[in-house]
């Protein structure tokens, strides 16, 4: 019992520190110059998608 028990603790605390290490990765990406530069471009590529992807033709 004190072995599941253990096994049980250990898992819990693993992935404590991975919610931990992932929203502070996310976190600093946000926060960079870096995150910031590929945040405005996937903006600015989505936009142009929308522009040239003729939406409007699919209806007929």
């Amino acid at each position: 019992m004190e072995a599941i028990m253990s096994i049980f603790i250990y898992a819990v605390g693993l992935f404590i520190l991975y919610l931990v290490i992932t929203a502070a990765v996310r976190h600093g990406i946000d926060n960079s110059a870096a995150g910031k530069a590929l945040l405005e471009h996937y903006r600015r590529t989505s936009k142009a998608d929308n522009l040239y992807r003729g939406d409007d033709l699919d209806n007929y």
